[in-house]
């Protein structure tokens, strides 16, 4: 756990927060610092490390098509960062809250995603399985063949 962790636990223990929610958020902050690490190679990382631009950069990376993150999970992710921001700008680690412009729109969903709440839609309108699964596979097709002729990605097509 980084050092940044364990006082970022401390300061959730005083917020009466149930035992579920700090868990999930210290788990989404060492998440992040070890993406962070990674990302610049340190071991540790320090304050000055932690501004806006990285915060919006994990966010974008949370949203890539080959993280396979759904948005709510996402979501989940980045309230605990907008929690971690409040504490860094609490315990005067950084002049500002460099999560404070983490929102769940920055994060676009996958292809997949999409496609599964198409097909979740479907079924909210009581539509018969077999036309559920046709209207699917209607656009699965579509996508292999706009992927083929097209030449689009995942990250693209959406933009259709």
């Amino acid at each position: 756990m980084q050092p940044l962790t364990a006082q970022f636990k401390n300061y959730l223990a005083k917020q009466k927060l149930s035992p579920a929610t700090l868990k999930n958020y210290v788990s989404d902050v060492d998440q992040f610092l070890a993406w962070l690490a990674g990302e610049l190679q340190e071991t540790t990382i320090e304050p000055v490390h932690l501004t806006a631009s990285v915060f919006q950069n994990y966010g974008r990376w949370l949203n890539a098509a080959e993280n396979h993150i759904h948005p709510a999970t996402a979501e989940r992710y980045l309230s605990g960062l907008r929690r971690f921001g409040e504490f860094l700008n609490a315990a005067k680690l950084t002049d500002a809250n460099p999560a404070a412009d983490l929102k769940p729109t920055a994060i676009d969903p996958t292809l997949d995603q999409v496609v599964n709440d198409f097909r979740n839609e479907l079924v909210r309108q009581n539509l018969a399985p077999s036309t559920v699964k046709n209207y699917v596979s209607d656009v699965h097709q579509y996508l292999l063949w706009a992927n083929e002729r097209l030449k689009l990605t995942g990250d693209n097509l959406l933009q259709l």
